[in-house]
């Protein structure tokens, strides 16, 4: 559906305009600070509480993300590609908080389950505190999008930062004072603390810096409806991204001694994020401008993306390097001796990030192309290849099994999403050529 034809003003950001690299950069910072206060926490669970805690805290994390990316919608996403101002922010606000209230209740029944499955109460506690962290982390994303649609990606990264100063301080400062035997009741409630302290940061600092970016407009339940219709393959695509993370670690779970296996190969994803949150950050930082200019200069939008593509493969390159000469010493540094065993298997879990790097980028450009439906086979495709990849090999070898599906994900997923962008671009070349330079940018950009 196209864009209603509307003032050019209206489809740029306000206020001083920030440089492509100073966003780049601050999104980075804020992200890897984010992601390094998450490894850090990480590493304390397995040094201070063991790594049946650790595999607790990450098998919440595969229940409570994909639920809350289902619900989400991806309406930050949706919302910085609305250049034409299409839907108002309130629209955007009503449909976030309806959408996890019903995500709640789904994370709160599983919970009961979890519960009545026989899980030790500090397990039931700690998971409980990582899904209300998500929770928190979801109802921010509305006001970071806007954010970002205004070209303030520093503001969004100091708040990022300050969230996972939030979700380390408690538990750090618990697990030190604690005696070994208690680690896991004091981590749950450490975790618990810190998620309550992301909901103040909402309350307190993200909804008022953004509320003054644009007024939050009037809305109807017909607007609700249909942003709720739009969204929705964005919904399904995030859904079946994170299942192709989720699903390997639920059949790790379910295996003997699960969740120590799940603590092992969980460390080794979660080191290879850095490279990740640089790309991924980039992307947002750039995303404001390959949004618009997708319609009316095919140019300048291939040209942005192909210098994406570039910095995600010296990325990809230099951190499978880094892992190939330090990686034992990295894993015995950061968690316990045991996980330096699993060198290998960091090593194909890195190789799969490092091409996850680049159809990162390719998928970006695909949302922003506003190619919504095309993306949910796509991930319909990835999913199942990631699932039967899994079933088959992780019953054999858990960690090594798991890290060889992440390779199998990632192959499949690179190969359908490079296949969308290249349709995606001759698509646009062939509307504009029919469209021919008499129409106005306005129509242009419409059309697209």
């Amino acid at each position: 559906m196209a864009t209603p034809d509307i003032p050019a003003s209206a489809a740029v950001p306000t206020g001083p305009r920030r440089s492509l690299l100073f966003n780049a950069a601050a999104a980075v910072l804020g992200t890897g600070a984010f992601h390094l206060a998450q490894l850090a926490l990480l590493a304390l669970l397995a040094k201070r509480a063991g790594p049946d805690v650790q595999g607790v805290y990450l098998l919440a994390l595969a229940v409570a993300t994909p639920v809350l990316l289902l619900f989400g919608l991806e309406l930050r996403g949706a919302l910085v590609a609305d250049a034409g101002r299409e839907f108002s922010i309130r629209a955007y606000l009503v449909l976030r908080r309806l959408l996890v209230t019903l995500a709640g209740g789904l994370l709160v029944a599983w919970l009961l389950a979890y519960a009545a499955g026989g899980a030790a109460p500090w397990a039931v506690g700690l998971a409980a505190g990582v899904c209300l962290a998500r929770i928190a982390w979801t109802l921010t994303e509305v006001p970071w999008g806007l954010e970002q649609r205004h070209e303030r990606l520093d503001r969004v990264a100091a708040s990022t930062a300050a969230r996972g100063i939030a979700l380390l301080l408690p538990p750090t400062l618990l697990l030190a004072a604690c005696p070994p035997r208690q680690a896991p009741a004091w981590a749950a409630v450490g975790v618990g603390l810190g998620a309550g302290l992301s909901l103040v940061l909402l309350i307190a600092w993200d909804r008022p810096r953004s509320t003054g970016l644009e007024p939050l407009g009037v809305t109807s339940a017909g607007e609700v409806r249909r942003l709720a219709r739009r969204t929705l393959p964005l919904g399904l695509i995030a859904l079946a991204v994170n299942l192709c993370d989720a699903v390997p670690r639920w059949l790790v779970a379910a295996q003997p001694d699960g969740t120590t296996h799940l603590a092992h190969f969980g460390s080794l994803a979660y080191v290879t994020l850095a490279g990740n949150l640089v790309i991924l950050q980039a992307v947002a930082a750039a995303s404001s401008r390959l949004s618009a200019s997708y319609g009316p200069d095919r140019r300048a939008f291939l040209r942005l993306t192909a210098r994406l593509l570039l910095a995600a493969a010296l990325l990809g390159g230099g951190v499978l390097l880094a892992v190939a000469v330090c990686g034992e010493w990295l894993l015995r540094t950061l968690f316990r001796p045991e996980y330096a065993a699993f060198q290998r298997e960091f090593l194909i879990v890195t190789g799969a990030h490092a091409l996850a790097l680049l159809t990162n980028v390719l998928g970006s450009a695909t949302t922003l192309m506003r190619r919504f439906w095309v993306q949910v086979p796509v991930q319909g495709l990835t999913l199942l290849a990631t699932v039967a990849a899994g079933w088959w090999l992780i019953p054999r070898d858990p960690v090594r099994g798991a890290a060889l599906t992440a390779l199998v994900r990632a192959v499949v997923q690179f190969a359908l999403y490079a296949a969308c962008f290249a349709g995606g671009m001759r698509g646009s070349a062939g509307r504009h050529g029919r469209l021919g330079s008499a129409e106005t940018p306005n129509a242009q950009r419409a059309s697209g």
